[in-house]
């Protein structure tokens, strides 16, 4: 492990953003880690995905439910959920929200009957028109430029990877990394955890994001997905025990860098089915979603 020896006198930059998560989520952000800072042709090897092809949408029909309101429409396959709750949401100004709330009205699918209950995120679609929220909320407009980017080619690292506008707190680990493509639009998925401290990466807190643009940038797909898998622990909580085949947390420091690099290598290891829901149904599901002009 020649360059995990290497990694382990790097520091990792974490870049924490002035937005909020949901309730339950607390502290500041975390100092930057004094052992140094990335070389991002190095934490390319662990950061990407084992393959960041595209992958296109699914081209034969699917077992599942469909799930349309105004002008989205996606499939749901029997694995993933029952159904989708729909959801217009209002629009939120510096009168009715924090500055990171601020957006323009959208559209909000809640999954219902999904496989994983009681985790810290709910599996939820959100599509926003992209250029009013651009215009509206500066930290929005920054990862929409930064799907753009891994778009046209710019490498998928945690650095590069588009961060949930509204969340208080910075992404610690980009796992499993792929660029996907939906109906009329492409995007990239990861696996991650967003904390505000060096946390341990969890069952609970763990998530499948995705976020996309459709082909004519005029729509912003971020889709936030529970995921567990049996190598972490369940929790967060310091007496949490890491499963045999899991990254133990080092006893003296706590999470550190090259903790994260060993959880990112390990997950990046394991097959899609590993995980539940599979990514492979999570993907199907992203795939499938058609976003129109109303």
């Amino acid at each position: 492990m020649k360059k995990l020896n290497l990694l382990a006198v790097l520091g990792v930059v974490f870049t924490m953003l002035g937005c909020t998560l949901p309730a339950g989520t607390s502290g500041t952000p975390p100092p930057v880690d004094q052992v140094g800072t990335v070389v991002a042709t190095t934490m390319q090897a662990y950061t990407a995905a084992p393959s960041e092809s595209l992958s296109a949408p699914a081209s034969t029909p699917m077992n599942g439910t469909s799930a349309s309101f105004e002008h989205v429409s996606f499939v749901i396959p029997n694995e993933v959920a029952s159904d989708a709750k729909a959801d217009k949401m209002a629009p939120m100004d510096t009168n009715s929200g924090a500055p990171w709330e601020i957006a323009p009205t959208h559209l909000r699918f809640i999954l219902t009957g999904y496989p994983l209950q009681g985790k810290f995120h709910q599996p939820h679609i959100f599509i926003y028109p992209a250029d009013e929220y651009a215009q509206v909320n500066s930290n929005a407009a920054s990862q929409i430029e930064n799907i753009k980017r891994i778009r046209t080619g710019a490498p998928i690292l945690r650095e590069t990877m588009p961060r949930v506008p509204w969340f208080n707190a910075d992404l610690l680990i980009a796992a499993n990394n792929k660029i996907l493509s939906f109906q009329n639009g492409t995007g990239v998925r990861t696996l991650t955890e967003y904390a505000q401290y060096y946390a341990p990466i969890n069952n609970n807190e763990l998530i499948y994001q995705f976020q996309g643009l459709t082909n004519d940038n005029k729509y912003y797909v971020i889709a936030i997905l529970p995921v567990t898998t049996p190598i972490l622990a369940e929790d967060e909580k310091p007496d949490a025990s890491v499963p045999r085949d899991g990254v133990p947390i080092p006893t003296a420091v706590g999470p550190n860098d090259v903790y994260y690099i060993s959880v990112t290598e390990k997950l990046n290891s394991l097959a899609p089915d590993s995980y539940t829901p599979s990514l492979n149904d999570l993907d199907t599901l992203i795939q499938s979603i058609l976003v129109t002009s109303p």
